[in-house]
């Protein structure tokens, strides 16, 4: 029996101090671009899916940043918002990956 890749631990940053964040290696954030302002998006669905198509998470960040610790390899990350949806491909390996979803105002087109 081939041994199933589960996500080791993943946890939603609703507010830190210092920008203190749980040890993992990978980071989401989500923010809604309005000109030169950021506002923090909460609330995101997050989807995470491996190269062999498992599903290794699926549910939600409460906050603006989600931080999950996955084992080596490849994978797909897919959120959504209003009428958007964005999945990028990350790669897992020694340093820790950071994945910014930023969106323009609800009347603008998302920015990638």
């Amino acid at each position: 029996m081939a041994k199933k890749r589960m996500i080791i631990a993943a946890a939603s940053v609703v507010a830190s101090t210092a920008g203190a964040v749980p040890p993992a290696n990978l980071e989401l954030v989500f923010v809604e671009r309005n000109g030169r302002k950021q506002q923090p998006i909460g609330d995101m669905p997050v989807r995470i899916v491996d190269e062999k198509g498992d599903v290794v998470f699926e549910g939600r960040s409460e906050g603006p940043r989600f931080v999950a610790k996955l084992p080596k390899g490849k994978y797909i990350v897919s959120t959504r918002w209003d009428a958007w949806s964005f999945s990028r491909p990350v790669t897992i390996g020694k340093e820790r990956q950071r994945v910014v979803f930023a969106w323009g105002a609800p009347s603008a087109a998302p920015v990638a």
